[in-house]
């Protein structure tokens, strides 16, 4: 009897070990297999990718002649051109039909400069105040003979007043007879007198309006002398555009029509196509200068990129990227944002695209960061799921703990937070499946 209780005993027991073996087995093949990190003390970083192309560090501008026929374009966008060497050429029978115009219009022109400078001398012409000096002359003469006339008809007619009669009848009626006379010749010179007076002031009147004619006339003819020289003067301006530009096709014919580099460069483009006629403002363009790299800065990045900070470079059609370093920071003829970084071959083709990536580490230092992976977001708040060791009915196992957090600031791979986490805790960075809070997770090896 004791050794068939001591034999159902055992059998318990194995069937025991026996279940708990199998749920274990099952555990492990139910339960997410996580793995776990520990935050660290550091520095976040600004990364990005971008795109952008290959340069010449500066460029020249070469002025085209204008109303030109381009019958060639020598050079290749993008190849090496020497000093001095042909990059266009421009139709010669063209050109000398050009410059025989331009030198008539230079004839024509020294024409109307003359006719206005013969326009513009000064006309002769009696002046208006000779003909009323005249006249001023005419009635002070006539003036002075009236005022001698009255005078003397004045003396004569006093005398007769002074006399007394004679006694005789006949005396005395001749002496009041030769009075009456004598007072009518004395009004009759006082009329005259007046007249002279008035003829004299009008003529003097005349003088003046004369004066100020001859004062217009001087001003008009200083004005007109004045507008002239203008006129001439904007003439000779002209003048000498059409003689610059006669002396430039001059040079461009004596070339046999081909436009020169001016300095040693890339040929970038010629501003006119094969066959077209310039019209003066278009412009030979070559890039001088060491090879560069140029990359296009995302807009939200514009403040993080600074010279001196360093990009990883991959040139089209290589495999091994360059480490270079920015030197300087810019904008392109679209407006847009851009860095430049001197490149250590020069043999590169003007316009090769390029893919860089830029990183910096932040000059902050954080006490606690944490793999981006590990951060979790659920109603505007942060926190992270921490594998610590629970009781259970199988034993003690590992178990998904939700601990909030306060994200400082992150990156592209790291977050800064504020917690209470220990620094031995081991955080939740992946999994193998779903895991929430209270979920029983198992570490991978």
């Amino acid at each position: 009897m004791k050794r068939k209780i001591l034999k159902i005993i055992l059998s318990f027991f194995m069937v025991m070990i026996f279940c708990t073996l199998i749920a274990r087995g099952a555990a492990s093949l139910t339960v997410a297999k996580v793995k776990t990190e520990r935050a660290g003390r550091g520095s976040l970083s600004e990364e990005f990718e971008g795109e952008g192309t290959i340069r010449a560090e500066d460029k020249v501008y070469q002025s085209l002649p204008k109303g030109q026929k381009l019958v060639d374009i020598l050079a290749s966008p993008g190849s090496s051109v020497q000093a001095g060497e042909g990059v266009l050429q421009f139709d010669l029978g063209y050109l000398e039909e050009s410059m025989n115009k331009q030198a008539q219009e230079i004839e024509k022109l020294k024409y109307r400069m003359e006719q206005q400078r013969i326009l513009g001398t000064a006309q002769a012409r009696t002046p208006a105040t000779a003909q009323a000096g005249l006249s001023v002359n005419e009635a002070a003469d006539a003036l002075e003979e009236a005022r001698y006339t009255y005078q003397q008809a004045q003396n004569q007619y006093d005398e007769a007043q002074a006399r007394t009669p004679a006694g005789s009848e006949e005396e005395d009626l001749a002496l009041e007879e030769e009075k009456a006379r004598l007072q009518s010749e004395l009004e009759n010179a006082y009329a005259s007198l007046q007249e002279a007076q008035r003829a004299y002031a009008s003529a003097e009147g005349a003088y003046q309006i004369a004066e100020q004619d001859d004062a217009n006339s001087r001003a008009n003819d200083a004005a007109a002398q004045q507008a002239s020289q203008m006129a001439v003067n904007e003439m000779e301006v002209e003048l000498t555009a059409l003689q610059t530009e006669l002396d430039q096709l001059t040079r461009l014919r004596d070339a046999n029509g081909t436009v020169t580099a001016q300095a040693d460069g890339i040929f970038e483009s010629a501003g006119a196509a094969e066959g077209s006629v310039t019209s003066g403002t278009e412009q030979l363009v070559l890039m001088v200068g060491d090879m560069e790299a140029c990359g296009i800065i995302p807009e939200d990045r514009i403040a993080t990129v600074a010279a001196g900070d360093g990009v990883e470079v991959l040139v089209q059609g290589e495999t091994k990227k360059q480490s270079l370093e920015i030197g300087r920071i810019g904008q392109d003829e679209e407006g847009r944002y851009v860095w430049y970084a001197p490149l250590l071959q020069a043999s590169y083709r003007v316009g090769t695209n390029i893919t860089y990536r830029y990183g910096k580490k932040s000059d902050s230092s954080y006490d606690m960061l944490i793999p981006l992976s590990a951060l979790r977001e659920s109603g505007g708040s942060s926190y992270v799921l921490t594998a610590e060791i629970k009781p259970g009915i199988l034993g003690e196992s590992y178990t998904a703990v939700k601990v909030s957090v306060t994200v400082l600031n992150k990156d592209g791979h790291s977050a800064a937070v504020e917690t209470n986490l220990p620094q031995d805790a081991k955080i939740i960075t992946e999994s193998n499946k779903y895991v929430k809070e209270g979920d029983r997770v198992r570490l991978s090896e």
